[in-house]
């Protein structure tokens, strides 16, 4: 398997959001975004995987959002059932909707993470079974 090096322009925020896409031509199919940025995210489906270089409109809902984005993507890379886009034509409302969905992620998660930590040295320390004699 080849290591693929991480060209991303800005963070991506790990989510699970429902997403149409269609190339041109083509039917609309569902899939899954599984990670979001400001200038792209990544696609998984169980459909038709578009190929790489494909122009590929997408539509999906933020959770904080009230209105749905809608926006033109190239398939920069793919795996069976993933593909990594690059959003071509976000607005600015959409961009700074992703960033502000990104920063509540990323919060909630550092949240999280420190939340564990102080559960984890809270615990008694594992006692080791007594010898028997």
């Amino acid at each position: 398997m080849t290591e693929r090096t991480d060209k991303r322009r800005s963070p991506r925020a790990a989510c699970d959001l429902a997403v149409e896409y269609e190339v041109r031509g083509a039917r609309t199919q569902q899939g899954r975004i599984t990670n979001i940025g400001t200038h792209g995210t990544l696609l998984t489906t169980q459909e038709t995987t578009p190929p790489v270089g494909a122009d590929v409109l997408l539509r999906f809902h933020l959770p904080l959002s009230h209105r749905p984005v809608q926006t033109l993507a190239k398939v920069k890379w793919v795996t069976p059932g993933t593909a990594g886009v690059e959003f071509l034509h976000l607005g600015l409302q959409e961009k700074d909707e992703i960033w502000r969905y990104y920063a509540r992620e990323s919060s909630l998660q550092r949240t999280h993470n420190a939340w564990r930590q102080i559960i984890k040295r809270s615990e008694p320390p594992a006692s080791e079974p007594e010898e028997i004699q």
